[in-house]
């Protein structure tokens, strides 16, 4: 996301004039930093198998890196970040499960070597579509990737097939990647 520097300077002295706490919320919408066509999963036919076919954690979306407003650590300081994910599934056939996990870290360590910041379990049923919503409150972990400018993400699905019946056909569309940070003034301004 890229601010025209008069809006951020707006910005950065709304927040800086005056007293008391003043805070500046920003709204960073991760999943247009991602090629459209990373965000989408079909798979099957999954056999049905007994304890249901699991094909481990598998990458949907490798290493990105995202390049994060530039200029507002210099004024505001971090202060909570939140995080919130949302997928819709669409099951053809079968049954199963998918876990999505995503992971974010700085540029100089690989995301899956940290943990998920968030996990998203899903069921999945024959015919049914349904959208899913997790919601993460502050992991200062998170937040302070938050300050930096850039920080890489990597999206992981592990999918476990149907141990009965059908084979398992479906889909899994992200619609939704959103932060939201909370900064304060910077001590000493």
């Amino acid at each position: 996301m890229r601010w025209p520097r008069p809006l951020l300077l707006i910005a950065a002295t709304a927040l800086v004039a005056g007293c008391g706490d003043r805070h500046l919320v920003l709204k960073v919408d991760v999943l247009s930093y991602i090629d459209p066509s990373l965000t989408q999963v079909a798979f099957g036919p999954v056999p049905s198998v007994p304890g249901g076919l699991y094909t481990g954690e598998q990458e949907v979306v490798k290493d990105v890196e995202v390049n994060m407003v530039d200029g507002t650590n210099s004024v505001a300081e971090v202060k909570d970040v939140s995080i919130a994910m949302t997928a819709v599934a669409s099951d053809s056939t079968g049954a199963g499960a998918d876990t999505l996990r995503l992971y974010v870290s700085d540029l100089t360590v690989d995301p899956l070597s940290t943990p998920p910041a968030v996990v998203l379990p899903l069921a999945l049923e024959p015919g049914v579509t349904d959208t899913v919503r997790v919601d993460l409150g502050t992991d200062s972990r998170v937040a302070d990737l938050f300050t930096g400018r850039r920080m890489r993400l990597t999206l992981t699905t592990a999918l476990r097939g149907p141990d009965t019946g059908q084979e398992l056909n479906a889909r899994i569309q992200i619609t939704a990647i959103d932060a939201v940070l909370v900064a304060g003034r910077k001590s000493g301004l």
